[in-house]
């Protein structure tokens, strides 16, 4: 059974499609990279899957269950969300942070279990944060909090991980890092989606790409199919011989 399953997707904020008809499937272990200009619906498609926004018509399915008919509870236990932009407006620590992941499972009356905690501690593990536990997550880099949100997102338990821009404003060391680590995470059997700006970085791990165009168009296959120049030069307006896109 797919893990995630999207059939004739649309949505618009207007008169014009900004999503249309888009229709995928990802099974446990697949890693895909969504790539698109600025304003072709990438981070508007993680949003719709999530149940954070309804779609004009089409379904999304998580697990086999329609998302729309899904309570927030069992929602993030089947799917994680990691955003492009992470406010922390109190002084947790890295592990309080990554804690917060547990809450759906904890509730907001009781305090976290030892199966919390244990949870927790493993994805700080596996995300190579355990040495920052104590540390205030305001006093971590750009990079480092990266994977603390990520590790957050491990500790919810989930069947699917979506990350919007999760390599944005990082430095070489810390992008090829984070892929490196989403591709271990899809080789466990999770199911990763995330959003790209540049196609160069899709190439360290993705096993899949979802191409948009803008007007609602997009392409969707085998990464190196999807990313090869020519179409990425086509959905991107630029061209194939640009030195911006992989060779």
């Amino acid at each position: 059974m797919p893990a995630l399953k999207v059939s004739g997707l649309t949505f618009s904020y207007g008169p014009r499609p900004l999503i249309q008809d888009l229709s995928f499937e990802l099974r446990p272990g697949d890693f895909m990279c969504v790539l698109g200009p600025n304003g072709s619906g990438k981070s508007t498609l993680l949003r719709l899957l999530t149940g954070f926004m309804k779609p004009s018509s089409g379904s999304v399915r998580l697990g086999g269950l329609e998302a729309a008919s899904i309570g927030p509870g069992r929602l993030a236990r089947l799917a994680a969300y990691v955003a492009s932009e992470t406010a922390t407006p109190y002084d947790f620590s890295v592990r309080e942070t990554v804690l917060l992941g547990r809450t759906a499972r904890a509730g907001f009356w009781r305090g976290y279990s030892a199966e919390d905690g244990k949870a927790a501690d493993l994805a700080m593990e596996e995300t190579g944060i355990a040495p920052f536990a104590e540390r205030s997550i305001n006093t971590l880099s750009t990079g480092e909090r990266q994977l603390v949100f990520i590790a957050q997102a491990l500790a919810q338990e989930t069947k699917v991980l979506l990350l919007d821009e999760p390599t944005s404003h990082l430095d070489l060391k810390y992008k090829s890092g984070i892929m490196a680590l989403l591709a271990r995470l899809a080789g466990r059997g999770l199911a990763v989606a995330a959003v790209l700006h540049e196609p160069a970085v899709a190439r360290l791990g993705c096993g899949k790409a979802l191409v948009f165009g803008g007007g609602g168009k997009y392409s969707f296959g085998p990464a190196a199919v999807a990313l090869e120049p020519e179409r990425l030069a086509a959905a991107y307006g630029i061209p194939p011989d640009s030195p911006l896109l992989p060779k």
